[in-house]
């Protein structure tokens, strides 16, 4: 086993606490859109999951293209050696300036986002690029006719 000493293990515990007490904006990460995406898409599903409005017959496709989007950018995450959320990730988003279902708001803005990153990043995530685009873009265009639905 190896012996990190007392410096060691403090600046190892430091490092953790730090990595879980980070805002998200301060979240250092290769992608932090489609690390951010992933999160609001999750909180976006459950919003949905637990509304008692069916978005104009729309709410059962949201779903579905919402929870497939989250599973291929988790998938490109994954190949592209791991996610980590922090606990407080949402911590320095501001969710009042949404009147209604913030989590689906955000998830738009961070799905946009994300796109751009898959679009520009310099690999394929090991083939899983383009499935992950198309997931997106999906998820996106259902998410814009939900808030259309919606007002």
């Amino acid at each position: 086993m190896r012996k990190f000493g007392v410096v060691g293990t403090v600046a190892l515990i430091l490092g953790i606490y730090s990595t879980s007490r980070m805002r998200a904006d301060e979240f250092k990460h290769p992608h932090p859109h489609m690390l951010h995406a992933l999160y609001e898409l999750r909180e976006a599903h459950k919003e949905l999951k637990e509304s008692k409005i069916d978005f104009g017959g729309h709410k059962e496709d949201a779903m579905r293209d919402i929870h497939s989007a989250a599973e291929q950018i988790e998938i490109a995450l994954k190949e592209d050696g791991g996610i980590v959320i922090p606990k407080d990730f949402s911590k320095g988003v501001n969710y009042k300036k949404y009147a209604h279902h913030p989590h689906l708001h955000e998830a738009l803005h961070e799905l946009k986002e994300a796109h751009k990153e898959l679009k520009e990043a310099k690999h394929d995530f090991h083939g899983h690029r383009e499935e992950a685009l198309k997931a997106v873009h999906k998820a996106m265009e259902q998410v814009e006719i939900l808030i259309k639905a919606s007002k």
